[in-house]
């Protein structure tokens, strides 16, 4: 009797760890939430962006202004790339923790989210609502399981934190990646952008040189009353309707007059004129767009400036 009273607490003992570890297991993957923090984008009014500061580079502020977006750093402020932060904001909505790393403050520099190590990213919503703030640490890489058709891939994560609570999570990495950009890459690289159907008239114009007009007459394009190349007009338009840059120069001030010009005219358009200036000291060309009025950028030779300035003899049809 007494050995079978042993062998029944025994039993009652393996029954109880049996339940108490599956109960604890199920508690702690059930409170563990990986929507961390909630963001309504359509609320969100500013973005500032804070390198680390081994960087020493000035934050990067992100605001809306009116119905578009805006980039600024410094002095400078430009129109940003709706495209690229629409996109970063798509990110900022799916933000969600993979997993929790550590529970407490002091293990914040060993995932190089300090203050001082992390990049953050300030969260403002519209008419002085609510402020959050994400810290973006370091990124680490393991390697993913193999597929049917070759090696294993590469899976990258960050570590990252929210606002002053002490906890340390993981997350996709793309996420923190679309907010590790230099303030260039967040400007409007566009430079010209029109419709090539609208195009009635191109003039060239350069410095010491005899002046030619390239015109539509109907459906004929000619240059000088001559008969163009229309391989050569069609792929000259589909170069000058769509030009972007990120190369751009700030603070510069043309002293003299532009070594080339370009006007373009047509219906249901504004003439647009593109001017290209020297750069002697670094053997570059400055260019600017009346569709961007504040921006220049550079090119050499045989960049943006090689395709939309050319010369007369490109568009006249070789004899057969």
């Amino acid at each position: 009797m007494k050995k079978n009273n042993i062998l029944i607490s025994v039993l009652v003992v393996l029954v109880l760890l049996y339940v108490s570890t599956n109960y604890f297991k199920k508690n702690n993957s059930t409170t563990f939430n990986p929507e961390v923090i909630q963001l309504d984008t359509s609320a969100i009014e500013k973005l500032t962006i804070y390198p680390p500061a081994k960087m020493s580079e000035e934050p990067i502020y992100i605001s809306r202004s009116q119905n578009r977006w805006e980039v600024s750093q410094g002095t400078i402020r430009s129109k940003a790339s709706q495209t690229l932060v629409k996109s970063a904001l798509g990110q900022l909505q799916d933000i969600k923790a993979q997993r929790l790393v550590a529970k407490t403050a002091d293990k914040w520099a060993t995932y190089e989210l300090t203050d001082s190590l992390a990049r953050k990213l300030e969260i403002q919503e519209k008419d002085g609502g609510k402020i959050n703030t994400v810290y973006f640490g370091k990124t680490s890489y393991e390697q993913g399981a193999s597929s049917q058709y070759g090696g294993a891939s590469m899976k990258g994560y960050t570590y990252f934190r929210i606002n002053d609570r002490p906890e340390t999570y993981t997350l996709k990495n793309q996420i923190s990646s679309a907010f590790d950009r230099k303030f260039n890459t967040w400007r409007n690289s566009e430079f010209i952008k029109l419709n090539k159907e609208d195009i009635t008239e191109v003039k060239f114009e350069r410095d010491g040189q005899e002046d030619f007009t390239l015109q539509k007459k109907d459906a004929t394009w000619t240059i000088m009353g001559i008969r163009s190349d229309s391989t050569k007009v069609a792929r000259y338009l589909n170069i000058l309707r769509n030009q972007s840059s990120s190369l751009f120069v700030d603070r510069f001030a043309p002293k003299k007059e532009a070594f080339r010009t370009l006007t373009v005219r047509g219906k249901s358009m504004d003439n647009i004129i593109v001017k290209a200036y020297v750069d002697s000291v670094e053997n570059n060309f400055l260019l600017h767009s009346s569709q961007h009025p504040k921006t220049y950028v550079k090119s050499d030779s045989t960049g943006l400036y090689k395709r939309l300035f050319v010369d007369k003899e490109y568009f006249i049809k070789e004899k057969e």
